[in-house]
């Protein structure tokens, strides 16, 4: 009986102690869950900064030490496939922007291991995802011996400053340079920039100038309408500041042959020849040319489904190149009752080798709408002689335009138009490294891990 008492007293006291230390264990978890909840809003208030707030764009992912790779990852997520052994970190101090002052973010408090009343809490990791427009917080929180991670994911509102609207990139001074005229640049983001040693004068400029500006008219003069002495026909800064084009953008996808009178149906008037080509879901689509030249055409390009990216490859003006005559168009368009989006329609001008780089030419009313057309080593030039897009105002073209000049060459003030929305050309306008506003939203996951 002494033996059955012992025995049954021994798993009783063994039982309460299990008890205890599960509860104790559960205690530490939920004070070093709560600290880490605790660092997360430290975090996001160190944020809100202004000088914190230009990092919410850009990735801070060092390597884990007890799995020797990224703790996010790409995707946002700890111990998924993406997860590589290269230290991520563009959270770098100063930061510095072209033709504007540095930024001195607070890396050291942001990145420091913290306290919270007896615990300590430290981010870990940061990724931005451009796509989807959210930033995924990885943050630790440690109390006693229990540690607690917590992935938290944001939406984030960003608005790229003085975003560029149109590039000039010609690097050697001779007649062949930007030359605006009295062409029409119209919207909040019809900003140029231009490279100012080809300047129309020598007046050394190195930084901008806004509408109203007391120094606009050294820079009208700079790109060739020094005869806009009413400073009306750019609606935004005029930049002396170089940025350099250099995207690795590859012809591929379905080869279109060449686009002329040839490839569209037979119609009867009044009714219009048209080209559709379409998108598809959650996909980039690619479609290739030699060659682009119609008149009275119209090219319907479908971006409901996904964004489409258009290359004109080739090398010599005489049997390849970029023309829409008389009233044709390329059209970016969406089914779904959506406004299209700028950066879903890319128009890519490659320069395929030895020869003359191709210039894209519009003439007389032709028209490109909501499309960003990259032309890097050849001109993007504007004969036409009146007003061919539907949109509101008198332009040409409606969109983004980044070329090694941009050429005027008649007396005609139809131009171009720059859409109010261009996030969707945020990749792109990340790699100049330019200043953005960046707020965060709405919290759009909290997720705790194991690591």
């Amino acid at each position: 009986m002494s033996l059955i008492v012992m025995a049954i007293a021994t798993t009783l006291i063994f039982r309460a102690s299990r008890n205890e230390a599960i509860a104790s264990t559960r205690t530490q978890t939920g004070d070093s869950l709560a600290v880490a909840e605790g660092g997360i809003a430290r975090i996001l208030a160190l944020m809100t900064k202004p000088e914190n707030a230009v990092l919410l764009t850009r990735n801070y992912d060092p390597i884990d030490p007890k799995t020797g790779k990224n703790y996010l990852g790409a995707d946002g997520i700890p111990k998924t496939s993406d997860d590589t052994t290269i230290t991520i970190n563009e959270w770098t101090t100063p930061i510095t922007f072209p033709c504007l002052p540095s930024i001195s973010p607070n890396v050291t408090a942001l990145t420091s291991s913290n306290s919270i009343g007896n615990g300590q809490f430290q981010l870990l990791a940061y990724r931005y995802d451009s796509l989807k427009q959210t930033g995924t917080f990885l943050i630790s929180g440690q109390n006693d011996n229990s540690i607690a991670y917590l992935a938290v994911t944001v939406a984030i509102n960003v608005t790229i400053q003085n975003f560029p609207g149109a590039i000039s990139t010609h690097t050697t001074f001779d007649a062949d340079r930007i030359e605006i005229q009295v062409r029409r640049i119209v919207g909040k983001n019809a900003n140029i920039y231009f490279d100012p040693m080809t300047a129309f004068d020598s007046s050394n400029l190195n930084g901008y100038a806004i509408k109203g500006d007391a120094n606009r008219s050294q820079y009208l003069t700079a790109i060739g309408s020094a005869s806009d002495t009413t400073d009306t026909s750019i609606d935004g800064t005029i930049f002396a500041c170089k940025l350099q084009l250099s995207f690795p953008f590859t012809a591929q996808g379905t080869d279109l042959g060449q686009i002329t009178e040839a490839s569209f149906p037979v119609v009867t008037p009044p009714a219009i020849p048209t080209l559709l080509l379409t998108g598809n879901s959650g996909q980039i689509t690619h479609y290739q040319t030699n060659k682009i030249d119609i008149t009275d055409k119209i090219i319907n390009v479908d971006t409901t489904a996904g964004p489409v990216y258009l290359y004109i490859k080739g090398s010599y003006l005489d049997k390849e190149g970029f023309h829409l005559r008389g009233n044709s168009k390329i059209r970016n368009i969406r089914t779904d009752g959506q406004l299209p989006r700028v950066g879903d329609l890319r128009i890519i001008i490659l320069y395929s080798g030895s020869g003359t780089p191709q210039s894209a030419y519009l003439y007389n009313t032709a028209c490109i709408q909501n499309a960003f057309l990259y032309n890097r080593d050849a001109d993007f030039k504007l004969e036409t002689s009146g007003d061919g897009c539907e949109s509101p105002g008198n332009s040409n073209f409606d969109g983004v335009v980044w070329a090694e000049d941009l050429q005027n060459t008649n007396t005609s003030n139809t131009g171009i138009n720059v859409p109010d929305d261009v996030l969707s050309l945020s990749d792109l306008a990340n790699s100049f490294n330019l200043y953005t506003i960046n707020k965060i939203g709405s919290i759009q996951k909290w997720q705790r891990y194991k690591l």
